[in-house]
């Protein structure tokens, strides 16, 4: 997988040849073993960038003529899963984006479809990514809100018996986006410091704009991953409300038993200095007992909504 787009009049696909030779800043997504073999990186752009990418984070370090970082994206299609990998490497002239997968590759053709760059530099292509990283965030934590509001409807108007794999779900996906946002904003905050220079202070600045989406994010995660916890403690609530019906139906069934275990106990005994034990009404008594034991216990069980 490689794709390589000049930045020029426009965002345009142009083979490897005419990458080299245009003089024109040029933006690629390659692969892992492509980047190894990339001539003209700094080495230790190409060390920094095997550190990033085993740490699994969101995060870039700054160099004197270049940038390095790192993305790791919760799939929003399993968040709780292992997020989607890849780096960058930000020169003056040259954006490169090194993944084994095909996220990076994915926006840069949406970027080159839509038009929407008003100034072609590698820098301007940086900020845009971040920011089409982004976009459709705010919209995946309202489905997400909703769908937990869904859950707690079920839940108190239904009583349906959600699992509590899916409860915990909320919690840890809001958790992890929560982190993951964080990790952007300050990306986006370190970029936008411009400690080495390497781009126009124009450029430079908007990546503020990256790093206030990003808070926004975090704050709304945060607010999504305080629901979650409140839709535990309602699930927890629910769980110990049918543990306590079952032990009052096990107390109750005890109860009613309680009595007849009793005369049966003392009555089967093989002893015949027991007093009634020769009457001929006893077994007659003894049932005569029990109904009236029985539904007197019944009665008031019912009085006090037991049953």
């Amino acid at each position: 997988m490689t794709v390589r787009y000049e930045l020029r009049d426009k965002m345009t696909e142009v083979s490897a040849k005419e990458a080299r030779r245009a003089d024109v800043p040029v933006v690629e997504a390659i692969s892992s073993d492509a980047f190894r073999t990339l001539p003209g990186i700094e080495r230790d752009g190409a060390e920094a960038l095997k550190s990033l990418e085993a740490s699994e984070t969101s995060y870039v370090e700054v160099y004197p003529g270049f940038l390095a970082g790192s993305f790791a994206v919760p799939d929003k299609a399993d968040p709780t899963g292992d997020p989607l990998l890849f780096s960058f490497y930000l020169e003056e002239r040259h954006l490169i984006f090194i993944e084994d997968g095909t996220l990076a590759e994915s926006i840069l053709a949406t970027l080159a479809k839509s038009g929407v760059m008003r100034t072609m530099g590698t820098a301007h292509c940086l900020y845009l990514f971040f920011k089409t990283l982004l976009m459709d965030d705010l919209a995946y934590l309202g489905r997400l809100e909703d769908a937990m509001e869904d859950a707690e409807e079920a839940m108190i108007e239904q009583g349906a018996d959600i699992p509590t794999s899916k409860i915990m779900a909320y919690r840890r996906t809001s958790s992890r986006l929560g982190t993951y946002y964080q990790q952007v904003a300050a990306m986006a905050t370190i970029i936008a410091d411009d400690e080495n220079k390497l781009m126009d202070p124009e450029d430079a600045r908007a990546f503020t704009r990256v790093s206030n989406l990003a808070d926004r994010l975090v704050n709304r995660a945060e607010i999504i991953k305080e629901y979650s916890g409140q839709l535990h403690e309602l699930h927890q609530t629910r769980i110990d409300l049918k543990q306590n019906s079952i032990m009052q139906t096990f107390t109750i069934v005890t109860v009613l038993f309680a009595p007849l275990t009793l005369v049966t106990g003392w009555f089967g005994m093989n002893l015949t200095v027991l007093p009634g034990v020769d009457w001929p009404w006893m077994a007659a008594a003894l049932v005569a007992l029990a109904v009236v034991t029985t539904s007197s216990f019944l009665a008031y069980f019912r009085w006090k909504h037991w049953l």
